[in-house]
């Protein structure tokens, strides 16, 4: 006598519902505990020279190093160099796509990039920059400013700069925060053999910003 397909005894699979529970409260819990045991020593070493407040300022020897006014233009050379100092005991900091700009009245004047250098731990590091300019002589505020400086032996701008940064870990070179400074109402006067202007000093007021505000 042929069985009915009701008739045919079910197949039951055995599940093992305590293993998997025993994987989520014990196994999962132990990875989570272990990455974050390795990585939040390692954001700590990196956050906090990150953070560190740098240390900007213009060296005496900046200058105004040569200029000439014509009837039709003004073209000026300056020698500019910035003292950075690295407040890490530990970590060098590599700074790259770094660029300075000379404003005066709020009127961009000049500008110059500098080549990547590598900044070593608790050490002060001297970067020269040259800028040259050579502008019609309008009727722009800015331009007005200038040519009655250069007459009167007296210049005064800001200096606005930027860089990013990297700091080494190891092998490896880690991207940071970008950094801004603004150097306000730097003071150039000239010098006593009359060969161009120099930068007061004292005068210097470099303010640290990060994220490319100040």
């Amino acid at each position: 006598m042929q069985q009915t397909p009701s008739s045919i005894p079910g197949i039951e699979q055995e599940t093992h519902p305590h293993r998997s529970r025993w994987c989520r409260k014990v196994i999962q819990p132990c990875l989570v505990s272990a990455v974050v045991s390795l990585c939040f020593p390692i954001i700590i070493f990196l956050a906090i020279p990150a953070t560190m407040s740098l240390t900007f300022s213009l060296y005496p020897a900046s200058s105004l190093s040569s200029f000439n006014v014509s009837d039709s233009h003004v073209a000026t050379e300056w020698t500019l160099v910035f003292s950075i100092e690295n407040p890490s005991k530990l970590i060098p900091v590599k700074y790259s796509h770094m660029k300075a700009t000379i404003v005066l009245d709020s009127a961009p004047l000049a500008h110059a990039k500098f080549s990547f250098f590598i900044h070593k731990a608790a050490s002060l590091t001297n970067v020269r920059a040259h800028f040259h300019s050579a502008l019609p002589r309008a009727n722009e505020l800015s331009i007005k400013s200038l040519v009655s400086g250069l007459e009167r032996g007296e210049v005064m701008v800001d200096i606005v700069l930027s860089s990013g940064r990297r700091l080494s870990f190891g092998a490896w070179w880690v991207p940071v925060f970008d950094v801004s400074v603004t150097c306000n109402d730097l003071i150039f006067t000239v010098e006593s053999d009359g060969g161009g202007l120099t930068l007061v000093v004292g005068s210097s007021n470099c303010v640290l910003g990060f994220f490319g505000y100040v």
